[in-house]
């Protein structure tokens, strides 16, 4: 009883858990980072062209980059010894499910088919020098879906990619 009791919570738990965000680091930190702490929040409208998808998420994702960059010993200014680009892009696909199952009466067989949507998003986050040459690189990856906890997804994956920035000497 005591093993199913375990077991149960265990599952329980896994099911509450935050899924961990994929990060790639495309960029190493080059030599040029090291002794540059001041930096410049650059508006995403600055880094893509054309439209930016997710628009309401970008007044979650600024704070929180200014933030964690801040917590890493770097400092937000306006005369920046480097810029901090952001932007993120979402993959969004139906899912389809089809299920066999006996029908209510004797009719013949009958296949439900649940549709629901899939959104994967991705965070890039680059650091570079007043000349744009890129000091560092990064990527988030992670699911959005299901929407109401997109906010929460969304940040642990800033979060996650954040960390990976070298802390400021």
């Amino acid at each position: 009883m005591r093993l199913f009791l375990v077991l149960l919570l265990c599952l329980a738990l896994a099911t509450c858990s935050t899924p961990v965000p994929q990060i790639r680091i495309l960029q190493p930190a080059t030599a040029e980072l090291a002794g540059r702490i001041r930096f410049e929040l650059v508006s995403p409208a600055q880094a893509v062209d054309g439209e930016l998808p997710y628009q309401e998420r970008y007044a979650q994702v600024a704070p929180l980059i200014r933030r964690g960059l801040e917590a890493r010993g770097y400092r937000a200014t306006r005369d920046a010894q480097f810029r901090v680009y952001y932007w993120l892009a979402v993959n969004d696909q139906p899912l389809e499910f089809k299920v066999d199952q006996a029908p209510p009466r004797p009719l013949g067989p009958y296949q439900a088919i649940h549709r629901l949507r899939d959104e994967t998003g991705t965070l890039r986050l680059r650091l570079t020098d007043t000349a744009g040459n890129v000091l560092w690189e990064g990527l988030a990856s992670t699911g959005l879906s299901p929407s109401w906890e997109s906010a929460e997804l969304l940040e642990s994956a800033v979060r996650a990619l954040v960390e990976q920035v070298p802390a400021a000497r």
